[in-house]
């Protein structure tokens, strides 16, 4: 199944994922702390537990921390 995925600040890829992953499947994959960022699969906030679908967007939003 293909998504699209763009991390904020950075260009869109389309990627070529194993059968319905979970949002947490796909940030161990790019290396992606969960702690460290908001995921939003079609312009919705999702969970880590959520499964994506073929043709979703995903955009992936750094949190910013620090004063």
């Amino acid at each position: 199944m293909k998504v699209k995925v763009r991390v904020w600040g950075r260009d869109e890829t389309e990627l070529d994922l194993p059968e319905k992953p979970t949002v947490e499947e796909l940030l161990e994959r790019l290396g992606i702390e969960r702690e460290t960022v908001v995921v939003k699969i079609n312009d919705k906030i999702s969970p880590e537990s959520e499964r994506l679908s073929d043709g979703d967007k995903v955009l992936i939003i750094p949190i910013v921390t620090g004063g």
